[in-house]
């Protein structure tokens, strides 16, 4: 046990450090906008097209590197995707043409789509279901993390060198979890399964998993609120909550850090609840349509903001469900990184689609319709639970 515990806390480390790299690189851009627009060479909508053209190119990867991590090396593929962002990245600040940033951001969401599923995969094959599940815990906590690093990032100085900065520690950090990751290898303490489904086939047998369809659904909307949403939190807080581009900041941050906590909560109460995970979904959806709802109705900007709050810490909840709970239990099916794929694949589709939504909304109508949007994630998430039974689960 001791010896299985120290591995699982090796991979866990390097996995965790890893994938917070790739989640605060997807956040810079956000952290950002209000800089970048005060520099009068972005507009609303050209950030937006950057965000969902990176959306739309991290889905597409996702479904492709996805069933590729369970056929190559997890190890190499995440390591090359964080590599191939962080160059575009260090790339962006020097180009001026508005085409070649969109292609910079395509690459940059390709590359990291190399990154989620190959980790989930040297995770779940090389961990116990409980291990995996308490490493996916703080892998949760790294993706809402993100935000925070990414806004310290931003603190330090112009937009520019903040790209550049950004990129090269995340290239350090992929780099140190190559080499921890091939010790191990050559130890033989770690190793993957290869899928046996070829072709077509692998991607229609993830279809077969239990929940499968639900957790598509799932994904959409979490995805929504986790990339569409929070992408404009900055925005939102400055130009809709009037607060100063430096204390939105802090506000930001301390959103981030009580997002980073609830898959902390969501495990606790999950296995309090004795594993009822959709039942659980119920509620953390009602609440998010309720809080989102709430902001029409309340003049007050902290009254607001403490709505706001509320309602992505239920769709954290929704979140860590999903990402830290559902997949890991599945590493004896050999395709979790096809799962991971397909259901990140779908959830950015529909980020992106929303995002730009979003954008266009914001800009023709304001921000009361933004707010009905936002609720209707909840309401569609309380819905899509009506059609799912509940199961219940083996104790891990």
């Amino acid at each position: 046990m001791k010896a299985e515990t120290k591995k699982a806390t090796t991979i866990g480390i390097v996995c965790i450090a890893t994938y917070l790299a790739n989640y605060y690189l997807r956040n810079i851009l956000s952290v950002l906008t209000p800089q970048l627009l005060e520099t009068g060479k972005f507009t609303v909508e050209h950030i937006g097209v950057l965000s969902s053209t990176y959306m739309i190119f991290y889905a597409a990867g996702q479904l492709i590197n996805g069933f590729l991590g369970d056929f190559f090396s997890p190890k190499r593929m995440a390591v090359m995707g964080i590599w191939i962002a962080g160059l575009s990245f260090i790339l962006f600040p020097f180009i001026d043409s508005g085409v070649i940033q969109i292609l910079t951001f395509a690459v940059f969401g390709f590359g990291l789509s190399m990154v989620r599923g190959p980790l989930m995969k040297i995770i779940s094959e090389n961990s116990s279901p409980y291990h995996a599940r308490n490493i996916c815990v703080f892998f949760s906590f790294a993706s809402f993390a993100g935000p925070l690093v990414a806004t310290l990032f931003a603190m330090k100085g112009n937009w520019r060198f903040v790209f550049i900065a950004a990129s090269v520690v995340a290239m350090i950090f992929a780099l140190v979890a190559y080499i921890v990751l091939s010790v191990l290898e050559k130890k033989k303490e770690i190793s993957y399964q290869t899928s046996k489904s070829q072709g077509i086939s692998a991607i229609f047998s993830v279809f077969k998993i239990e929940k499968f369809g639900f957790y598509m659904v799932v994904a959409c909307l979490v995805e929504i609120s986790v990339a569409s949403i929070s992408f404009w939190i900055p925005t939102f807080l400055i130009e809709n909550l009037y607060f100063s581009k430096n204390f939105a900041n802090i506000i930001f941050t301390v959103i981030s850090l009580v997002r980073s906590l609830m898959p902390f909560v969501a495990l606790a109460i999950f296995r309090a609840i004795n594993k009822r995970d959709i039942a659980m979904m119920r509620v953390t959806f009602s609440v998010a349509a309720v809080m989102f709802a709430g902001l029409l109705m309340v003049s007050n900007r902290w009254f607001s903001l403490i709505l706001l709050i509320l309602a992505l810490m239920a769709m954290s909840c929704c979140s860590a469900l999903l990402w830290s709970i559902y997949i890991p239990g599945l590493g004896k099916t050999g395709k979790v990184s096809s799962v991971n794929g397909v259901l990140d694949c779908t959830g950015y589709i529909a980020a992106a689609f929303t995002n730009m939504l979003f954008a266009t909304v914001m800009s023709s109508i304001g921000w009361s319709a933004v707010f009905v949007l936002w609720s209707l994630i909840g309401v569609i998430g309380v819905i899509a639970t009506l059609f799912v039974k509940e199961t219940k689960e083996e104790a891990v």
